[in-house]
């Protein structure tokens, strides 16, 4: 279904327009944009240059702001905004501030695999524009993104943990024992006490991730860091969620176990699969 709707804005494009927001980054790649809200999916933004006579209709959503030539690319003779145009509109217009972190991160992340911007390309952006409907809320954003989350939901848990006071925490760090085993990566850790916290998406729910989400577990507890599980259901009830992750952190700053490091050993920078995390 998402597909085919940016197949339609496509099909609608005029000479003069350009697709924008969340259509076209998924275009060039990054499937976490889906345009998906609770009321369906959204309508995709397209870019019209002066002149151009594009109508809104139920595929398109014109935008006759102000774009700039080097925030336009093509692409398989499409026109599109690039990457970093396109996630700051989708930052701006965001209903609230995490939901534009998490539109952020999954553009900048380099750990989840999929075509990406960088802050430094996104500052441009932001910086070249004026009075523009939520630029505060994109500026904001941007102070808050980071390059390492790998899913939304982790964008979204680590939201919730800062409105809890928690604004320290590391973004999927790596956590060795004193000799160099590799506990895991934790998608959340504070530094200062050993928290750990962990975001259970729905791929979490599968046996084989489930049966290593506890063994990890239980390696983080054996070494002295406490662990605070957040799953779905969790985002609902943010106030009772926030409340376990704070009880949680003075259970971490009252243990006094701490057998293990952020140090990373000799094997870590030559291992495959710790590239994702470097």
């Amino acid at each position: 279904m998402v597909d085919a709707r940016v197949d339609d804005a496509v099909g609608l494009l005029l000479p003069g327009s350009a697709l924008g927001g969340w259509a076209a980054l998924r275009l060039q790649g990054n499937d976490f944009f889906d345009g998906w809200s609770p009321s369906g999916v959204r309508r995709a933004l397209v870019h019209c240059l002066p002149g151009t006579q594009l109508r809104r209709r139920d595929a398109v959503e014109p935008f006759r702001g102000l774009v700039h030539p080097d925030e336009l690319l093509h692409l398989e003779g499409v026109a599109m905004a690039t990457p970093a145009r396109a996630v700051f509109d989708e930052a701006r217009l965001a209903r609230t501030l995490t939901g534009a972190v998490v539109a952020m991160d999954m553009a900048l992340s380099t750990t989840h695999g999929r075509p990406r911007t960088t802050p430094a390309a996104l500052s441009l952006v932001i910086g070249s524009h004026h009075k523009v409907r939520g630029i505060v809320r994109a500026r904001r954003a941007l102070s808050l993104a980071s390059t390492r989350s790998a899913s939304p939901a982790e964008s979204a848990v680590r939201m919730m943990a800062r409105a809890a006071g928690l604004t320290k925490l590391l973004v999927n760090a790596p956590v060795f024992s004193p000799f160099g085993e590799l506990l895991g990566v934790a998608d959340l850790f504070d530094p200062e006490t050993g928290l750990v916290i962990e975001s259970d998406g729905s791929d979490h729910r599968e046996a084989g991730q489930h049966a290593e989400d506890n063994r990890r577990e239980e390696r983080f507890e054996r070494h002295g860091a406490v662990v605070c599980r957040v799953s779905g259901p969790d985002h609902a009830r943010p106030f009772e969620t926030q409340a376990r992750m704070v009880a949680a952190q003075v259970q971490a700053k009252r243990s006094g176990i701490r057998r293990w490091t952020l140090d990373t050993p000799a094997w870590w920078a030559d291992w495959p699969a710790a590239r994702r995390w470097l």
